[in-house]
Formats: C-alpha cells, sequence, structure tokens
C-alpha cells in the first residue's frame, strides 16, 4: 500500500506539464515534504517575473532554472547609484511661513504658486537601486529534457531544479546563507564525471570581470553616473551629478569533486567532475553610519574574506548551518486553511485556476508563507537596511521609482507582518537605517522650517535624502514638501514594535527619541486656523486631490487633512504612553496631550463617509488607490468596534473607492484586506484576498503593482493574519474576520500586542482551542466565541482555552 506522499507524488506527476525548452511531454516530481510551503514548476522562468527569489537580508538571487543555461541575478542591497544630496531653497522657514498664511487665508491658488515658484529645487530626485549582475551557469545540454521540476522551499530557503538528460538525472540546489553570508549553488548528476560546465559572472555596465587562479571570478567595478543630457534620467526634475560612485566587488570561488577546473579568459570552465560547488559573495564600500560610500571601505577586501571563510566549510556544513539558522525563524508560525483538488497542481497552474474562478485556501496560505520568506529574506542581518519597494531584488538598472523607500505607505506596508507573523527581527535593519535618517532629519527641519525635532519626506534612500523630493517640480511640493509627516507615520512602525515584544529597553534606546523628535517638529509645524483648530498648514492626502469650490481646479493643497490628523494623533499617543512607560518627560506629555484636543475631530461628510479634507469637498478621482483617510481603521486603532459610527463610515468609504475602481494596485488590494479584517468582515477581506491572487499575482507569486512592488506581498500576508487575530484594541480577539471559505484550520504562532504569542485552532468556524504564551508577563484580555476572559500569565507561562 502506498504512502499518502507516494499518493501525492503519483498526482503530481500525472498534472505535470513539460517545460517549454522545446515542447516535450515529461514526468516532473510532486511536491517535496516540506508542510505545503513549495513553490514548484514544470518549467523554467521564462520571464524575470517568474524566476524564483533567494536573499538573507544582504545578497539576493533570482534564480530561473533553464537546464541549459541558469540565470541567477544578482543583487546587494546597498548598490545604489547617485549621492547623498538634501538640496534646500534660501530662505526656505520664511517662504514656507508665508505660504501657511495663504492657506490659512483660503487662498489656495496663490499658495501653491508660491510653492511651486520658490520651494522647488532641483535636482528633484535621486538615482536608483542597481542590479549587482548576473551568475550563468553553461551546460551541454540538447534544447529538450524531460523529467523537469524547479521549486523554492520556503521553510528551508533552499531553491531546486531537476531535470534528465538522456537517462541521466541532474540537480542544482541553490541557497543564500545568512550564517556565512554567501550564495551556495550545488550541481549534481547521477553519472560519475558527467559535468562539463562554464561559469560566467556579467554585469552589463561599470564592472571588470577576471579570473583570479583557475578556480575564482572577481567582479570590479564603480558605478559612473552620466547627468542628462548625455545619459537617460528617469525624472525630469533630476536625479543628481555625474560622476565616479559608489565600489563594489563580487567574488566567486568554484569547488569541483574529481574532474577539473580551469581559467578561460573571464570564465572558468568545470570538466570531468561528479558534483561542482560555486560560493558567492558581494561587498560595496557603502557605510550606513555615513550614509554615504566610504573610500575607507574596500570592498574587495571585504568579499574576499567572507568568501575565504565560508570556502572552509564542507556543502555539508554550510547547508546544514543555512538550514538550521532560517527554519529557526521560518518554523515559528504554521499556517492551515484547508486543502484543495488544485494542491497536487504547480504553484503556476494553481494561480491560473484561482485566476479562472477555483477556491485554492491552500493557496492562500503558502502565499502568507511566501510572504514571511520574503520579509525574512530580505531584511534582516547580516542586511543592514530595511526591505525596499522590491524588497531586495531588482532586475532593472533604474528600478520603478528606483525602488526606493517610500514613507506614504509602502515602507509602512513592508513591515506590517514583521512582528505580527513573528519576524520581530525584521526590524533591526530597518531601525538602524531609520535612526541615521533622523539624525539627517534634523538638520532638515532647521533648515526647512527652522524647527525642533526630525522630518522626512515622502521619498527617501540609502543615502539619507531628507528634503523634499520627486520626479518633477510639482511633484517635489505637491507629494513632497507638503507631507512632511510622511517619516512621523514610519516612526509608528518602532511603537508597534515594542507593542508586540514589550522590549523597554528597545523603546528608551531606539523607539522614543524618535518619536520624541517628531512630535517635535510636529508642535512647531502646527497652526491655529480660523475655527480653532490646531492643523498641518500646509496639508495633503497622498496623491490625491479635491475640486476646489471656487476655482473648480483640482487642488492637493489643504489644511489639517484627515491624513496628517490621524498621524499626529496616533505619533502624540505613543509619546504619552512611552512617557508614562519610562517614567520620563511629564511636561512635554501633558502639552501633548493638551494639543490633540484642539486637532480636527475625524468627520463624517454629507454622503456617509469618513471625511479625506478637513471640508466635505468633491472628489476628483473618488476611486484613488490611496485610502489615507482610513489610517485610523488600519494600521491606527482610531476607528475601531468601539466607535460604530466610524466604523460605519469607513465601510461606506471602502465601498465608495471600489464603486469607482479603487484597490486596482496591488498594494491598495492588500490594504483593503486589512481595512475589511478590521471591520470583522471576513467574507469581504476573503473576497480581497481572491482578488489580490486573480489580478495583481505574478506567476512567483511577486505582487504586480503593475510593475513588480513587493508592499503587496507584505501587505496581503499581514491581512491574512488580520482576519486570524487581532490586538490593536487592547484584547487579544481570536478569529475576529474567519470567511466561511476557511471552515477548518490552524495558525499557530502569531504574535499579539502586550508580549504573546497565540496558537489558534477551529473547527466548522469556531474556535476549537487557543494557546496564550505569555513572553513578557503582562495581564491580557482575550476575546473569543462572543465572550471576553482575563488573563495573568507570569512570563514563559501559557493557557489554553477550549470551546
Amino acid at each position: 500500500m502506498m504512502t499518502c506522499r507516494q499518493v501525492a507524488a503519483v498526482a503530481a506527476l500525472l498534472v505535470a506539464m513539460a517545460i517549454n525548452v522545446t515542447a516535450t511531454d515529461c514526468p516532473a516530481a510532486g511536491p517535496s515534504n516540506s508542510g505545503g510551503n513549495v513553490l514548484w514548476y514544470t518549467r523554467p522562468a521564462d520571464k524575470w517575473t517568474e524566476a524564483l527569489p533567494l536573499g538573507n537580508g544582504r545578497l539576493g538571487a533570482m534564480v530561473f532554472g533553464t537546464p541549459q543555461r541558469e540565470r541567477l541575478r544578482l543583487n546587494e542591497e546597498s548598490l545604489w547609484a547617485g549621492e547623498p544630496a538634501d538640496p534646500v531653497v534660501e530662505n526656505a522657514p520664511q517662504i514656507w511661513r508665508r505660504i501657511r498664511e495663504l492657506i490659512l487665508a483660503g487662498k489656495i491658488s496663490e499658495a501653491r504658486k508660491l510653492g511651486l515658484d520658490k520651494l522647488t529645487i532641483s535636482p528633484t530626485s535621486y538615482r536608483s537601486y542597481q542590479p549587482l549582475g548576473d551568475l550563468w551557469i553553461e551546460l551541454d545540454h540538447p534544447k529538450s529534457v524531460t523529467g523537469y521540476r524547479r521549486d523554492l522551499d520556503l521553510a528551508t530557503g533552499v531553491a531546486r531544479v531537476e531535470y534528465v538528460v538522456d537517462k541521466v538525472r541532474w540537480m542544482r540546489e541553490t541557497f543564500i546563507s545568512a550564517v556565512d553570508d554567501v550564495m551556495v549553488v550545488r550541481l549534481r548528476t547521477d553519472k560519475p564525471g558527467g559535468i562539463q560546465a562554464t561559469v560566467r559572472l556579467t554585469r552589463s555596465k561599470d564592472a571588470q570581470i577576471t579570473a583570479a587562479g583557475d578556480n575564482r571570478l572577481h567582479m570590479d567595478g564603480q558605478i559612473v553616473d552620466i547627468a542628462a543630457p548625455q545619459a537617460r534620467d528617469d525624472n525630469r526634475g533630476g536625479s543628481g551629478p555625474g560622476g565616479e560612485h559608489m565600489r563594489f566587488a563580487g567574488r566567486l570561488g568554484v569547488r569541483a569533486k574529481g574532474g577539473k577546473v580551469r581559467a578561460d579568459d573571464d570564465h572558468l570552465i568545470v570538466a570531468g567532475t561528479d558534483e561542482v560547488i560555486i560560493l558567492f559573495t558581494a561587498a560595496t564600500d557603502y557605510n550606513l553610519d555615513k550614509m554615504n560610500y566610504d573610500r575607507s571601505i574596500d570592498p574587495a577586501h571585504t568579499a574576499d574574506a567572507i568568501l575565504k571563510k565560508a570556502s572552509k566549510k564542507s556543502w555539508a556544513q554550510l547547508y546544514d548551518d543555512h538550514v538550521r539558522e532560517h527554519r529557526a525563524i521560518f518554523d515559528r508560525v504554521s499556517i492551515n486553511l484547508g486543502g484543495s483538488k488544485q494542491q497536487l497542481s504547480p504553484t503556476d497552474k494553481r494561480l491560473n485556476a484561482v485566476k479562472a474562478g477555483a477556491q485554492d485556501p491552500a493557496l492562500t496560505a503558502l502565499y502568507f508563507q511566501f510572504g514571511r520568506y520574503l520579509l525574512m529574506s530580505s531584511s534582516r542581518p547580516p542586511g543592514r537596511l530595511g526591505a525596499n519597494l522590491q524588497g531586495i531584488w531588482s532586475d532593472r538598472m533604474w528600478a520603478p521609482w528606483e525602488a526606493d523607500y517610500h514613507l506614504n505607505i509602502n515602507l509602512q506596508m513592508n513591515y506590517w507582518p514583521a512582528d505580527l507573523c513573528n519576524l520581530s527581527e525584521t526590524v533591526d535593519p530597518l531601525t538602524d537605517w531609520f535612526e541615521q535618517l533622523t539624525l539627517r532629519g534634523r538638520l532638515s527641519a532647521k533648515r526647512l522650517y527652522g524647527a525642533d525635532g526630525w522630518v522626512a519626506f515622502t521619498c527617501t534612500n540609502p543615502f539619507g535624502r531628507t528634503t523634499p523630493s520627486g520626479s518633477t517640480k510639482s511633484s517635489q511640493f505637491q507629494n513632497g514638501q507638503c507631507d512632511p509627516l510622511a517619516g512621523a507615520w514610519m516612526a509608528m512602525t518602532l511603537w508597534r514594535h515594542y507593542e508586540f515584544t514589550q522590549d523597554e529597553d528597545f523603546l528608551r534606546e531606539r523607539a522614543y527619541p524618535i518619536l520624541k523628535g517628531a512630535a517635535k517638529f510636529i508642535l512647531d509645524y502646527l497652526a491655529t486656523d480660523a475655527d480653532g483648530y490646531l492643523v498641518a498648514a500646509p496639508s495633503t492626502s497622498p496623491e490625491n486631490s479635491y475640486i476646489h469650490p471656487e476655482t473648480g481646479q483640482a487642488v492637493r493643497l489643504t489644511r489639517g487633512s484627515t491624513y496628517h490628523n490621524q498621524i499626529i494623533r496616533a505619533v502624540f499617543d505613543a509619546v504619552v504612553q512611552s512617557s508614562r512607560i519610562l517614567r520620563t518627560d511629564e511636561a512635554f506629555a501633558a502639552r501633548l496631550k493638551e494639543s490633540v484636543t484642539k486637532l480636527p475631530p475625524l468627520k463624517i461628510g454629507a454622503d456617509g463617509t469618513i471625511r479625506e479634507w478637513i471640508e466635505d469637498y468633491k472628489e476628483r478621482e473618488p476611486g484613488h488607490r490611496h485610502m489615507s483617510h482610513l489610517m485610523g481603521l488600519h494600521p491606527f486603532d482610531q476607528i475601531t468596534t468601539d466607535t460604530p459610527r466610524l466604523l460605519a463610515a469607513a465601510g461606506k468609504t471602502i465601498a465608495r473607492r471600489l464603486q469607482h475602481g479603487g484597490g486596482h494596485t496591488g498594494w491598495s488590494r492588500a490594504w483593503i484586506i486589512n481595512f475589511q479584517a478590521r471591520r470583522l468582515d471576513g467574507e469581504q477581506a476573503r473576497e480581497h484576498v481572491r482578488l489580490l491572487l486573480q489580478k495583481s499575482t505574478h506567476p512567483n507569486l511577486f505582487d504586480n503593482h503593475p510593475p513588480f512592488q513587493i508592499d503587496g506581498n507584505f501587505g496581503g500576508t499581514a491581512g491574512i493574519a488580520e482576519m486570524l487575530l487581532q490586538s490593536h484594541t487592547g484584547r487579544i480577539h481570536l478569529l475576529p474576520a474567519l470567511p466561511k471559505d476557511w471552515p477548518n484550520g490552524h495558525i499557530h504562532g502569531l504574535k499579539a500586542r502586550g508580549g504573546f504569542e497565540v496558537d489558534i485552532d477551529w473547527k466548522d468556524g469556531k474556535l476549537t482551542t487557543a494557546t496564550i504564551h505569555s513572553l513578557a508577563g503582562k495581564p491580557c484580555k482575550v476575546l473569543y466565541n462572543n465572550k471576553t476572559i482575563q488573563l495573568n500569565l507570569k512570563k514563559g507561562k501559557s493557557h489554553t482555552l477550549t470551546q
């Protein structure tokens, strides 16, 4: 009698498809034994968005899996074109004050013209994150192979490719180790001495590839930027001067079991071997402490040292150390939302079936775990930078939106799953970078506003831009200058990290100084309007506009937008709570409490929706992708079941946006999942999970903005978690938005605010058991099955609830 695993493998053989190299029907192996956490395919990747991502927080690679010529597209987190720049116009504080006066006087058109004329300056933007290059492995294979399969095991972080040529099985395994900071590739075949291969490194510009001895390749380069008009510039307002900028190096070594390795010009040739091990690493001369390239750093020396150390280990040691470390993080959370008949099919076939209307809750669970995998692969030590718009993976020399850090939703969304989904260490690189950013932001606050505290705007980068940025001067003013609280919103990620971890050292030493600095700037930025409210001016709502009632023109400029009011309330509340916890700054906290009472209240418009603007203006684009006036619903806690009128209005707001075409980008759809989960509407949340998969997901499960943008993956993952566990209202709410399509299942290892880890099991749509593990020894309330209980657990203790 066959085991269940054998039955699954046989079934998978029946549904497998041939690779399209030259079309040949061929059987493929079934899913590997990794709890369903495997993406797998029966043909190589034709496009970058079909390739499979690997990463260790610093190095990234996309594995294409082509039998004849394997391609691994390489990235290093800090490889950026350009240089630091924080341009500021003369007399900026005086111009800002005049603009504020005009806005408060209702002279919006004059204020906008003055801002565009006097507060914009080139370069309006900056250059892009760049790919490092490619590793190619060329093999003398025919165009047609059989038995093809490629996969990515999320639980181990290992990508595999297997196929058969002339009855000989070929195997490749690739991973990027955080332990040893190297990418490792192993080629094997079951024919002794059967491997004949050529190994190359390439980069389209700014690098030289040389052989060093018989078994090593060196990539040495320096980004040489050429200013427009002599070269293309994606930003019409300019991206900074040309020049010789960041230096970088890649180091590759080959080990062969039997046979020989020799250098031939700029590549290596492997002949007559049973097994090949390739090690690769890279480095730049970027220095986070300086937020700049640093000529005292030799990237070649850094890469040489990493490779030398890793080369002392055997394949087994490299593999075991990597898998042990990777699983220690990944395995904290397990999820089961139920099975489906598509579960035995390749991942792209499953996705296509969902797009055609099939139900596949197991694919939703896989998508959830893929999001966790992407975050731990793009934001953790040895990396020092947070996950950018593309995580760590980028294919283009000038990436969409520079693959930068957008602070008006995108970088925030990247970290929504961090603590909730038990990946708290992913916040560390973000915090390292953000601390340095706020130090630069102090100077910008003084230069731009004569203000205390620190400021950061919508767009920034590893060079720490803290003055307004935009692709054009219009964008620089309207999207940048008018949103000086984007950085303050980002600071709330650190407060949330404290809420989940209860780490008072982190709060005292890292989060609180940043939050307090944000609050200080906000106090200096606020002004009293004619209605007696404290308002941000100028103010805006990200990338959206309203119809000015007097001119009939679309305008972004205002005072006291709902977006800014919600940020101010959240930051002030976090500082007040921190002050109490840390027993410090009582007078400052009292000032913030008083200021909150003077902010404009959250209002409902004539159509029953949450007002986006301080007045009930007509919307220019009612289906806009941004829904910033609902930040109080998510990620903040200003609209909850405790505010039923606002909660109902939030529902109408979402419905109106969707009625007019909203949610059309991946990250916007993901945000809607979180909104609906917070509204406790499991059916609507599940519907938008379905639409996220149907309309905004690439074959490799990358989010499709379009183009690829990773925030949708992270937002989707967080939304699925929010459907199963919430803790933002002072209660641990179990299964708050469970849809009918997930009647039976479990999720173990999610985290709740207050320092708790939670395991949940359910059957027939009802909770069966839940175990609350205390990590901090704090009391909590638990809401489940329409009842609330109080728990007082000591640190390290657990309590199990039953139906």
